[in-house]
């Protein structure tokens, strides 16, 4: 008979392995310098990795050493990311880390990459910025966004956060007309955009199926929709007071794939 302390060791030892055998199949970008000559380097580093999650070398390489631990579901999706899982994959990593099988997805499985320059970009601003990527899923934000939206220390997904939280609708002043409409546009350009792309026309329907209310925003598709307005509403979470914030967004020239969303407090008039 098995001992569950044998069970453990071995769960352990294959969490370590797969992991570290994951990180060492990517391809690594470029050569690097030694001794005055290029090598090709063997694999992708555990910083890198590291970096691409956005959590520190120590915390990411203790899943390559086999800890169990009460991880996030966001620190998680974000390793699963960054060592480019498909589904099986990221659900045996979930089996290994955490005991469990993943929450369903509501974001695609490819994301494209922000770069250092952009995450720099975002984390220097002074107000609350977040990078949406083609599944309005938030790929970088900096520490400020926590005060508008504290549910991203453990969400990635926008929609998901959106479109089911009851915490959203409470949170955001005019729910429907200002925040889920203009996204439900911009959610119908990806699908027209991308139409090649599986994972948008399966986000779209899993979004209309949350809510009869979104489902009637999207297929009333009129023309005051397509029309977002930048002043809106929001409540912050500390003391749930409204504060009205411009939304300015842009997308990144580099992959045309990415939107910088800031959210900008309207001076109060003296």
């Amino acid at each position: 008979m098995v001992s569950a302390r044998h069970v453990s060791a071995s769960q352990n030892g294959e969490l370590g392995a797969c992991v570290k055998a994951w990180r060492h199949r990517l391809s690594p970008d470029g050569d690097q310098e030694r001794d005055g000559r290029r090598r090709r380097r063997a694999s992708v580093t555990q910083e890198e990795i590291a970096d691409l999650v956005g959590v520190s070398v120590v915390w990411y390489s203790n899943l390559e050493r086999g800890v169990r631990a009460n991880y996030s579901d966001a620190f998680l999706d974000s390793v699963a990311e960054a060592l480019r899982l498909g589904r099986y994959e990221r659900e045996l990593l979930y089996l290994l880390a955490v005991g469990r099988m993943p929450p369903p997805s509501l974001t695609g499985t490819s994301a494209a990459v922000v770069g250092p320059a952009l995450r720099q970009f975002v984390t220097g601003q002074r107000w609350a910025t977040y990078v949406l990527d083609r599944y309005a899923r938030v790929v970088q934000h900096n520490e400020a966004c926590e005060t508008y939206y504290p549910w991203l220390r453990d969400e990635r997904s926008y929609l998901r956060w959106l479109f089911t939280a009851p915490d959203a609708r409470r949170r955001l002043v005019n729910w429907a007309t200002d925040w889920v409409a203009p996204l439900l546009t911009q959610m119908r350009i990806a699908r027209a955009r991308h139409p090649e792309d599986a994972d948008i026309a399966a986000l779209v329907d899993s979004c209309l199926d949350t809510d009869p209310e979104v489902r009637c925003l999207w297929e009333a598709h009129s023309a005051r929709e397509c029309v977002a307005r930048s002043r809106r509403g929001i409540r912050l979470a500390s003391d749930h007071r409204t504060t009205m914030v411009d939304v300015v967004t842009l997308t990144d020239p580099g992959t045309n794939e990415l939107q910088v969303v800031s959210l900008l407090p309207v001076a109060e008039p003296a």
